[in-house]
């Protein structure tokens, strides 16, 4: 995949990661992101690579949002 194909999705993005994610840090997705026109970030605190483990609520309630946000 390369990023001019990247950048020409049009359907909305949820990027997420872990504040102290050692794979994908937040300054790495934020980097991704800038190619993403429709992308929305979060950085979960207090969370490494496994955010859905490790901080549960705070993972459900941003992807419960997201959806929310762009039904269908």
């Amino acid at each position: 995949m390369t990023w001019e194909r990247v950048e020409s999705i049009r359907a909305p993005i949820l990027l997420m990661t872990g504040d102290g994610d050692l794979y994908t840090p937040p300054a790495l997705l934020r980097m991704q992101a800038r190619h993403m026109p429709h992308a929305d970030v979060v950085v979960i605190p207090e969370a490494g690579h496994c955010a859905n483990w490790e901080q549960p609520e705070a993972f459900n309630r941003t992807v419960l949002d997201f959806l929310r946000r762009h039904p269908g």
